[in-house]
């Protein structure tokens, strides 16, 4: 039975004129023809496809690390310029304030060189006095100032002392008195214009302060003495009523 249909068929064809099967044989022929070439050229987009894949995979991917690293680099760029924008932004911030400082201290020391027309040179300008509540301690700030033409910087130390009555007698606390070992050498100062310098001073027990002397001492040049009356250098002039005993 598997060789009857083709017999058969192979004896239609054999029955066939000459002039005929030599036509259907031509047909078939180029019918298998086209059926090879297009096997063939089937099979060769298959192999092409087959073998490109893993090209192209490859391709992607290396082109996929070379924008990874174009975006890191980006990325670290813009990381950079940020930190150098606030960098910036800071130190912009910084010198504005030093430069509403400056404009404040030219106020200031405007004010000084007129309050001081006719001194020149190392001075006391003043010194303020506010008592530490319930003690015998009192924080002061003492204004320096220099008017001298072509005025270098000034260094040296500030002492001072304060004249009263303790015991029903006149007495003078001095600096070591007052400032304790941990002052014995003095507040140091170094200015060209102006500078103010802070500290503590503690008056002995049942020592009634009447008057303060400042005392400058350069490396430069000959020292320098002010004395104010203590209830012109309290910052508040009750104050004074309130030393402990």
């Amino acid at each position: 039975m598997r060789f009857t249909l083709p017999r058969y068929w192979l004896d239609r064809l054999r029955a066939l004129p000459p002039a005929r099967q030599r036509r259907l044989r031509a047909g078939l022929a180029v019918l298998a023809f086209i059926a090879v070439f297009a096997a063939g050229l089937g099979c060769g987009h298959w192999l092409a496809l087959s073998g490109g894949d893993p090209a192209r995979i490859r391709a992607l991917a290396a082109r996929n690390a070379v924008l990874q690293s174009d975006l890191s680099a980006l990325q670290h760029e813009h990381r950079t310029t940020e930190a150098a924008n606030q960098a910036l932004q800071q130190t912009l911030a910084e010198r504005d304030q030093e430069l509403q400082k400056l404009k404040a201290d030219q106020v200031f020391y405007a004010k000084l060189i007129s309050s001081d027309a006719s001194q020149t040179g190392l001075a006391v300008h003043d010194i303020k006095l506010t008592q530490v509540a319930n003690t015998r301690a009192w924080n002061f700030v003492a204004t320096l100032t220099n008017t001298a033409t072509d005025a270098d910087t000034a260094r040296g130390t500030m002492t001072i002392s304060v004249e009263g009555v303790r015991d029903g007698k006149l007495a003078v606390a001095d600096w070591n008195t007052l400032a304790g070992p941990a002052g014995k050498a003095g507040v140091p100062f170094a200015f060209r214009f102006f500078q103010q310098l802070r500290g503590t001073l503690m008056l002995p027990a049942g020592f009634v302060p009447n008057q303060i002397q400042v005392s400058l001492d350069p490396e430069r040049g000959a020292a320098v003495t002010r004395k104010l009356a203590w209830n012109d250098a309290v910052h508040d002039p009750q104050g004074v009523l309130a030393v402990p005993p």
